[in-house]
């Protein structure tokens, strides 16, 4: 419970829609069972009636009849309204975990997720999340009906035969405490395997289709797919053993019904040849524990299944019980007023070493940039030149010393106050699964459709489709038309172009383009960067003649 309790406080925004989904499984079982045992009694007393003319004649058909007929169609109606209930309650419970989840690790990027792989993290926020949805579905739900059928069906034998209720709370009773706790025993290791697994198999996956020509070029295909078939047979190991322990708990309710109705079968038998049971109801009991039995099925493989879910809730808090390395104020702490167009940057004497590592990036570095002047910044790889950066746009915190801006430390400044006085273009350019439009209203939301085209008419993307007047339409992203690293670089200048922001960071800003494409690209940022502070970083020498100073790390 201790890690499921995170997840399950987040049930209560949907506690009316899932309570009515339980009443609605309620109303159905009831429903089911009543068909069940009412059908029972009705065939058993028909046939006892017709035994003489005269019982014959006054045996009432009607009442029954319907009644058969009530319980079917409330079973099929009870049945498909909670289906429906349950599975949206379900749905919008996923959605609001992964808002959640999203909402947790956004503040750690990227200094708390530097341990964990794209890949995982995307398998954490899919398929773990989904997994949760088996604490409403597969566990509470099953668990609550089980409970009421087995109490009803106590209360059903005792209104009409108090020694009945004796082989029913012998066996049931033992059955619905005992059984989920042994089959969640023997179904939890390897529950928690399988999730561990699938998590493993889709990151191997992962890697595999996004690596593949890589693999090919260097012959290493045929042992990552051997690697990958490998994590696919632990896999299906697991679940085979998680199906035989579904299979065990079929066999031993099924065995244990069949105790049940034997020991009824026997207590209510030396009743009916008395005389103080009627033989119908004796077989409307039976036909009752059967179905009852049938409920107690899905606990036992919801308790299996417990084991993944508790896994998948574990993987999740491994992430969002992390504190963020970088914490904003909510509120501007002495901040003076914003310049419009340029803005001073000031580094003193800082300090800085990745967590982990006992080799400082920078020690004692100071620069100081004046407003609207624009800065190279060179040297070797690893040298920590895009780490400045990163330290700028605040994705780390110093060990010591200053960084302000306009004449505030950065540490004073709220998040957004900071993500509006600067535009970043990093190294890698993210494209999202959306239209070409949408890829470019991330920096500037409320801009129109012909500034649109003009910004990507200067960094020469208008030649994505011919200059289609559609070309906003166009979908980018996964299922959509691939970008080449150089098509990336300019879809990440018209970001920049978009902003209006006092200070500009770009990361290797023309890397990946052609000479021609690179002088163009260096013009169209001349003209929009003029009287604004800028700071890049940059291998090449063509971006270096913008610059009005160059420091070397």
């Amino acid at each position: 419970m201790r890690e499921l309790l995170p997840f399950l406080k987040l049930y209560r925004h949907h506690s009316l829609q899932m309570g009515l989904g339980i009443l609605l499984a309620l109303l159905a079982l009831a429903a089911s069972v009543g068909l069940l045992a009412l059908s029972g009694w009705f065939i058993t007393a028909t046939a006892v009636a017709g035994l003489t003319v005269a019982t014959a004649q006054v045996f009432n058909f009607f009442t029954p009849s319907a009644g058969v007929r009530g319980f079917s169609i409330v079973r099929t109606l009870g049945r498909y309204l909670e289906r429906v209930v349950s599975h949206d309650a379900t749905f919008k419970l996923l959605a609001r975990l992964r808002v959640w989840f999203y909402g947790k690790i956004e503040p750690l990027a990227p200094s708390g997720l530097r341990r964990f792989r794209q890949a995982d993290l995307l398998n954490r926020m899919v398929a773990d999340i989904d997994a949760l949805d088996n604490l409403y579905l597969r566990l509470l739900t099953p668990l609550v009906c089980a409970v009421v059928a087995v109490a009803g069906l106590m209360i059903l034998a005792g209104l009409f035969s108090t020694v009945a209720m004796i082989p029913l709370a012998v066996v049931l009773v033992p059955t619905l405490l005992l059984l989920p706790l042994l089959f969640y025993r023997l179904g939890n290791h390897a529950g928690q395997a399988v999730t561990e697994s699938k998590g493993q198999l889709r990151t191997r996956l992962h890697d595999y289709v996004a690596g593949q020509a890589e693999l090919l070029i260097f012959g290493a295909e045929p042992d990552y797919r051997k690697a990958v078939a490998l994590e696919e047979a632990q896999m299906t190991q697991q679940q085979a053993v998680l199906a035989r322990v579904t299979g065990l708990a079929a066999a031993m309710v099924t065995v244990l019904a069949g105790v049940a109705l034997a020991g009824l079968l026997w207590v209510t038998a030396a009743e009916v040849a008395t005389g103080a049971l009627a033989g119908s109801l004796m077989v409307m009991l039976a036909l009752a524990t059967l179905a009852t039995f049938e409920t107690i099925i899905p606990v036992s493989a919801a308790f299996q299944v417990l084991g993944q879910v508790r896994r998948s809730a574990v993987r999740l808090t491994e992430v969002t019980d992390q504190l963020p390395l970088v914490v904003f104020p909510s509120e501007n702490r002495k901040m003076p007023e914003i310049i419009d167009q340029g803005m001073t940057v000031d580094i003193t004497e800082l300090t800085f070493c990745y967590p982990g590592s006992s080799l400082p990036v920078f020690d004692g570095l100071s620069l100081s940039v004046a407003a609207g002047e624009r800065v190279a910044i060179t040297g070797h790889t690893g040298c920590g030149k895009s780490t400045l950066l990163q330290l700028l746009s605040r994705d780390w915190n110093p060990d010591a010393g200053t960084l302000t801006l306009g004449g505030c430390p950065i540490e004073g400044m709220t998040e957004e106050l900071l993500r509006r006085v600067m535009t970043v273009m990093p190294q890698r350019i993210h494209v999202f699964s959306a239209t070409l439009r949408d890829n470019l209203r991330i920096a500037a939301e409320q801009i129109d459709d012909d500034q649109l085209l003009i910004v990507l008419k200067a960094v020469g993307l208008d030649r994505l489709i011919g200059g289609d007047e559609g070309l906003l339409e166009l979908w980018l992203g996964q299922g959509g038309v691939p970008l080449s690293g150089g098509e990336q670089r300019r879809l990440g200048l018209a970001r920049v172009l978009l902003c209006d922001s006092p200070l500009i960071i770009l990361d290797e800003p023309t890397e990946g383009l052609d000479p021609a494409t690179e002088e163009m690209i260096l013009a169209v940022l001349d003209e929009a960067t003029r009287g604004k502070t800028v700071l890049m970083v940059t291998h090449r020498r063509a971006p270096l003649k913008l610059a009005e100073r160059i420091v070397s790390l």
